[in-house]
């Protein structure tokens, strides 16, 4: 049994997790580090554990010689560090802390070469032939320990890739920006340690060249250039692919598919690092003037470390080095500063440059869901117990005021509540930059994406739904709505076309807006083929807009050919069955030749909704406000009968049908005449009716309820509601009212 052996598997794990992250410039994580090597020395005191002791000098000098910047390769040295750790983890898991590893040899003479001759290199391992290398077989490693660790490192990678797109769309935009070189460096320097942690060889080798790469550019030993941004894209799509076929691989138990060979990749950004390109200016980051962080020598003289005129001396000495690790080292070695005060300096030099930065914590995002579920039926209650009619008859100002009290804070409790789930719809924008891209040069089209109000706020559970519409839409607008270079040139445009995405807050919904300065919808083309699948007849007279409307019919197209990107119209059907499930509606605006515009309106989270309560008969109903244009007690002359059927109501200069809602849904409610009801103006897909209602109750904000799987079918009902007094409301669903009424 090992003595402490809790407490030096718990500093060894943190130790671990701290290393998967650390670069080599941050200097307080590797102070981090430096501590809890000194802490695994003091808990390993116990004779039995000396060959784990012994791992902790040579590892301590290795990390001082990063912080002081004396390292050759402070990126070899990261990896080698790692390396050690895992070869500790592994000797304590065996049992046998004395029995060398097949890997123990490379360490010990890998860090030879980096910190000198090394004393504590087992006798018998000394005496070891080298160990032949062996193919990586992730396809066999076992990952039943670290499964939930490996399924976090999936999910976070991915996260990091999506985050290297963007930056790399930026970064073609300004190759010289040290900053978003930087950005993508990181991700790809904490992909490589994780996959090393976890063993995933081909996926810690790959992310490793590419990091190289990085590493290069961000050095001023390599110039960034179209071709080295179009690699690092392929790069990540390439890394996608190795993840998830790894992830397959580890979920199913089944080896491998069979794919291009890593050794080829490789091999081309070996050469992408060895082309001769110009360098930049040499400078580093500390030396641009966005560089804010106090200089070393400054915080350790305003600390009473040391004083200024040794800091003075120390600058002297360093003459043209620029880094403040190496004024650290001068303090040290010339004016007897003490390694430790110096190492402190650092950290609060860190921890200065990032002031300001706000605190996050992640939070699984059923618990999320959850709670915001349970806030809705704190609401509901709340409301019951206010409703309740032995309360209400209780005349008591003190309980009048506890309950307004209690009402504001379940509001305010239940905004924050729905606040938490919403995120910026940035992201979801900014993949978009990527798509216009590849499909530009996939088309020979020159295309700019302009992006609006990417701070709009949009439910979390929307964000992933209004995907797929928005790709299909920004897929049209790039390969049907924009003309070539060479026709928009002869129409006396601009050769680059544009396309304008943008979001904003309207009525308690979120509009976005995809605009396009092509050819616009051509009317002619859509009412032929049309008529050619017989969707409408040589007799139908139809609006401009009934007309751009035909595009969301089931496979309509009016593409002269198929291509591998899209016509205009292909899977716009799906795209507006989508948004109406999210209880929302496309509408398009288009002028030939000058371009086209499509509004999607959807509400800003699912969970609530802003809606009239209406009466028919004794039930109570809700209608969508999103739906009403306005509501109206028509007068006797404004009403009109065609035939025996169907009944016509007069609203300003319009004649809309007349839809009364107690036969239509089989309600029992005593005859009225229409100027006895009210009437309220529904719109679907730019049709307007009239439905006959007995009363308006008021506006109400809801919180939606599901009516099950065998409900979820019936037309006209998109859900229900519990009211104040405890009954339950329906939910109307506008475009089941209209189907339903159609086929009456």
């Amino acid at each position: 049994m090992i003595k402490n052996a809790e407490q030096l598997n718990q500093v060894i794990d943190q130790l671990a997790m701290n290393i998967i992250s650390v670069e080599f410039e941050d200097v307080m994580a590797l102070g981090t580090i430096l501590k809890q090597v000194e802490e695994i020395e003091k808990i390993t005191e116990d004779p039995t554990l000396k060959p784990i002791r012994d791992f902790c000098p040579p590892l301590k000098k290795l990390i001082e010689k990063i912080i002081f910047n004396e390292s050759q390769s402070p990126q070899q040295s990261l990896d080698l560090l790692s390396s050690g750790i895992r070869i500790i983890q592994t000797k304590l898991v065996q049992g046998d802390v004395t029995l060398p590893l097949q890997e123990e040899e490379l360490f010990w003479k890998g860090l030879e070469s980096l910190i000198g001759p090394i004393k504590t290199i087992p006798t018998a391992l000394q005496e070891e032939e080298p160990p032949k290398e062996q193919p990586p077989d992730e396809g066999a490693m076992d990952l039943g320990q670290d499964l939930e660790l490996f399924n976090d490192f999936v999910s976070e990678a991915m996260e990091h890739l999506e985050s290297i797109e963007l930056n790399l769309i930026n970064l073609e935009q300004t190759p010289n920006d040290k900053e978003c070189i930087n950005a993508i460096f990181r991700p790809f320097h904490t992909i490589k340690g994780v996959s090393g942690f976890l063993n995933l060889q081909e996926i810690h080798k790959f992310s490793h060249a590419v990091e190289s790469l990085l590493d290069d550019a961000r050095n001023d030993k390599l110039a960034v250039n179209q071709g080295i941004i179009d690699a690092i894209l392929e790069a990540v799509d390439f890394l996608k692919t190795m993840i998830l076929e790894q992830k397959a691989c580890i979920e199913s138990g089944k080896p491998k598919p069979a794919r291009i060979d890593l050794g080829s990749w490789l091999e081309r950004i070996k050469l992408l690092r060895e082309s001769p390109s110009p360098t930049g200016d040499g400078k580093s980051l500390e030396e641009t003037p966005e560089f804010k962080t106090p200089p070393l020598g400054e915080i350790l003289a305003s600390k009473g470390i040391i004083s200024g005129e040794e800091v003075s001396r120390a600058l002297k000495v360093q003459v043209e080095e620029k880094h403040d690790q190496k004024i650290g080292e001068i303090l040290i070695t010339e004016h007897k500063a003490k390694p430790k005060d110096v190492i402190e300096g650092l950290r609060d030099q860190k921890r200065l440059s990032v002031q300001g930065t706000e605190a996050t914590v992640k939070v699984d995002t059923k618990k999320l869901d959850n709670l915001v579920d349970m806030v809705g039926e704190l609401v509901i209650a709340q409301s019951l117990v206010q409703q309740n009619p032995n309360l209400i008859s209780i005349n008591d100002q003190k309980l009048v005021r506890d309950f307004s009290q209690l009402k504001r804070i379940t509001t305010d409790l239940q905004k924050i509540a729905m606040s938490l789930r919403m995120v910026p719809i940035r992201q979801t924008f900014q993949k978009m930059i990527r798509l216009v891209r590849d499909l530009s040069k996939k088309s020979g089209k020159q295309v700019d994406l302009l992006l609006l109000g990417e701070e709009t706020e949009i439910d979390r559970n929307m964000v992933d739904q209004i995907y797929d519409p928005l790709v299909h839409m920004i897929r049209n607008s790039t390969d049907h709505g924009i003309e070539s270079p060479q026709k928009r040139k002869e129409m006396g445009k601009v050769e680059t076309g544009q396309i304008s995405l943008r979001a904003y807050h309207k009525g308690g919904n979120i509009v976005i807006e995809i605009e396009d300065d092509g050819q616009g919808l051509n009317r002619a083309k859509i009412i032929a083929k049309a008529k050619e699948r017989k969707i409408i007849s040589d007799e139908n007279t139809l609006t401009e807009f009934q007309i751009d409307n035909l595009i969301f019919e089931a496979g309509f197209s009016t593409a002269d050919k198929i291509t591998d990107v899209s016509g205009r119209g292909v899977g716009m059907d799906v795209v507006k069955r989508v948004i109406e499930k999210l209880r929302g509606k496309v509408e398009i605006y288009s002028t030939e030749g000058k371009g086209c515009r499509f509004v999607i309106r959807v509400p800003l989270t699912l969970a609530i909704m802003d809606g009239i309560l209406v009466k028919i008969g004794e039930e109570r109903f809700i209608i969508p406000t999103v739906t009403i244009k306005e509501t109206l007690r028509p007068a006797p002359d404004d009403v009109f009968s065609v035939g025996k059927k169907e009944e016509m109501v007069k609203v300003r200069d319009s004649l809309l049908p007349l839809v009364r809602l107690n036969t239509l849904l089989n309600i029992y409610s005593a005859d009225k005449k229409p100027w006895e009801g009210l009437v309220v103006v529904v719109e679907n897909d730019g049709v307007q009716k009239g439905l006959l209602v007995d009363d308006l109750l008021g506006k109400q904000e809801v919180v939606i309820k599901n009516l099950g799987e065998k409900l979820k079918t019936v037309k006209g009902v998109a859900g229900g509601a519990i009211l104040g007094d405890g009954k339950i409301s329906l939910i109307l669903d506008v475009n089941g009212i209209f189907e339903i009424y159609r086929g009456k």
